[in-house]
């Protein structure tokens, strides 16, 4: 990890080290495909600070973690599912709707780790997604769990946008993939954690129109939620930009990467 990295990492910790651990809080986990394994291993650091939750908001994987957890799943549960879990099967491929892989198929799944309904759930959650007819951002939080939580995933073009009522619904990530919002009017401290920021990139590797406009995608994203950090108490920025967004080999890699983030600062400050 970079000295900046560790500087930012170390900055946010100190104001975690501020809060009080006997108030609850709310927990902000921001989407990135399989990056959001860091949010297990952040959630895992809340449990040890002995911190309690009182609520979880999540956009796109985001959401799937936080679901997870308020269905109990442990942290170790919660990581082995992403480890042992496909992203993608042939027989998931779908030639006649909108996107490669027909989400609907993600169902069966989910289904058998997470609660049926929010209200079934250990602490309250918010999934969002995002109505793409209407072109607003949906905040879900009651009512059925299941379908929101595949149109909060369902990144554009490779997943199939979700049916939820009259309307379709897809990735929350397109509208915000930070989602701070069900929490502004709250009266309990706000922390967040963010696993997709956009890597610097070296002009020799802006050497073609793919790798400009991916590019240009991420830091779009990130800028589009960049500002709502200073809404939180505490936002970790966890440094996983080199990973892929589908990269299942480095499951275990990104985990420990937070880890290290996390347990660097509580090293240091014991020596």
């Amino acid at each position: 990890m970079k000295a900046v990295q560790k500087k930012l990492i170390e900055k946010e910790l100190a104001k975690l080290e501020r809060l009080n651990p006997d108030e609850p809080i709310h927990v902000v986990l921001s989407g990135g495909g399989i990056k959001s394994v860091g949010h297990i291993a952040f959630l895992e650091y809340l449990e040890i600070r002995g911190f309690q939750i009182a609520s979880v908001s999540g956009s796109s994987a985001g959401s799937m973690v936080a679901a997870m957890y308020a269905s109990g799943m442990s942290v170790d549960e919660v990581l082995n599912f992403y480890k042992t879990t496909p992203l993608f099967k042939y027989s998931w491929l779908t030639p006649i709707k909108a996107g490669i892989f027909d989400t609907e198929k993600y169902a069966s799944i989910v289904e058998q780790y997470v609660k049926p309904r929010f209200e079934d759930l250990n602490i309250p959650i918010y999934v969002a997604t995002t109505n793409l007819q209407e072109g607003k951002v949906k905040y879900f939080s009651s009512g059925e769990l299941v379908r929101p939580l595949l149109a909060s995933c369902a990144v554009p073009a490779v997943f199939c946008p979700v049916q939820i009522g009259e309307h379709l619904h897809a990735d929350g990530g397109i509208m915000d993939n930070f989602p701070v919002h069900p929490f502004l009017e709250k009266d309990k401290p706000i922390v967040g954690s963010y696993v997709c920021p956009p890597p610097k990139m070296k002009q020799k590797h802006l050497n073609s129109i793919f790798k400009v406009t991916h590019h240009s995608n991420a830091l779009l994203l990130y800028a589009a939620n960049q500002h709502k950090f200073r809404y939180t108490d505490g936002t970790f920025i966890f440094p996983l930009s080199k990973y892929g967004m589908f990269d299942t080999k480095k499951i275990d890699e990104m985990y420990n990467k937070v880890k290290e983030c996390l347990e660097f600062y509580s090293y240091a400050k014991a020596v």
